[in-house]
């Protein structure tokens, strides 16, 4: 269905992303008098509820084997009825992502790539039964299961499960896996990334900046009240929606954090990363508002300064 040059998911064959981008910024359908003749009237406030609860329910690996065993010694016909073990490279991934087969990758169909990275891509679909446009996350698990990253994956989107549901937070509409594949479905927000607004106009207006500065600020806190530090704070995770609110995306680097306490992974992206953090130093939610400084900084002047440690 649709234009000859769109290809239905199932037959797309290319490596695809979403922790690492590759390539150009994923750019804004507006213009910045777009967004900024939309502050007028404007209003936020944090989403003060608490965070919803993620239930994780039994991977289909689990099956009792003492209840397969036994139906297979006294009744072979109810044994031949008993699900088969769930092979390796389904059942790690579960129960954050369900097992499905290939059929439902036929309801979408590509319109374009929005970003690529280490793992796979991120796509710009549209929903044939719905006919409406989503955000496809495409991983592939060999990638995935060769960098080490199973937990990773696994945890961003427990946490996103968890966090998603804020108006500042980009959630995941739903979540599955094939065979070689996973599959991240999320809303699409046309307004593209900051980084692409940023580098348009290098220096944004100061009523705009006070408004994104005031959202992100919003999401940032959310988030470690959650207990989630974020930690990858940068333009090129914030996207813009329609009216000129504020998406965080990419909780790849996110983890599971209580306030008060401290971690020492290093990880990150070097400009906005917090002094602490570079010097493997213990460090906690704080990292993340070091990261938000520089990121206004960047869109007061377009530039960011790094500064000399040591």
């Amino acid at each position: 269905m649709g234009n000859s040059h769109h290809k239905s998911v199932e037959n797309r064959n290319q490596k695809h992303s979403v922790h690492a981008r590759d390539g150009q910024a994923y750019t804004s359908q507006f213009s910045l008098s777009h967004f900024v003749g939309n502050l007028s009237g404007r209003s936020f406030a944090s989403v003060t509820s608490g965070q919803s609860v993620y239930s994780a329910s039994r991977p289909w690996s689990r099956v009792s084997r003492r209840r397969w065993n036994d139906s297979t010694l006294k009744n072979p016909l109810e044994a031949s009825k008993t699900a088969w073990p769930v092979a390796h490279k389904e059942s790690i991934f579960l129960p954050e992502f369900p097992i499905t087969t290939d059929l439902i990758q036929k309801d979408f169909e590509i319109i374009a790539s929005i970003a690529k990275g280490a793992f796979g891509e991120v796509l710009k679909v549209n929903k044939l039964s719905e006919n409406k446009e989503y955000a496809l996350k495409v991983l592939h698990k060999a990638q995935i299961v060769s960098e080490n990253a199973v937990r990773q994956v696994k945890e961003e989107a427990r946490i996103q499960a968890a966090v998603g549901h804020h108006i500042f937070i980009a959630g995941a509409v739903s979540r599955w896996q094939t065979k070689k594949r996973l599959y991240i479905v999320s809303e699409y927000i046309p307004g593209g990334e900051l980084l692409a607004l940023i580098d348009k106009y290098s220096k944004l207006p100061e009523e705009l900046v006070k408004i994104l500065l005031a959202e992100i600020a919003v999401a940032i806190d959310f988030l470690h009240n959650a207990g989630v530090i974020y930690r990858d704070l940068k333009p090129e995770n914030i996207l813009l929606d329609s009216d000129c609110h504020v998406q965080l995306v990419d909780f790849g680097l996110s983890k599971w954090l209580s306030v008060g306490a401290r971690t020492t992974t290093l990880c990150g992206t070097l400009k906005y990363m917090a002094p602490e953090v570079m010097q493997r130093d213990p460090y906690g939610h704080s990292a993340d508002w070091w990261s938000l400084g520089v990121l206004t900084c960047r869109m007061l002047t377009g530039e960011v300064t790094l500064m000399k440690i040591g």
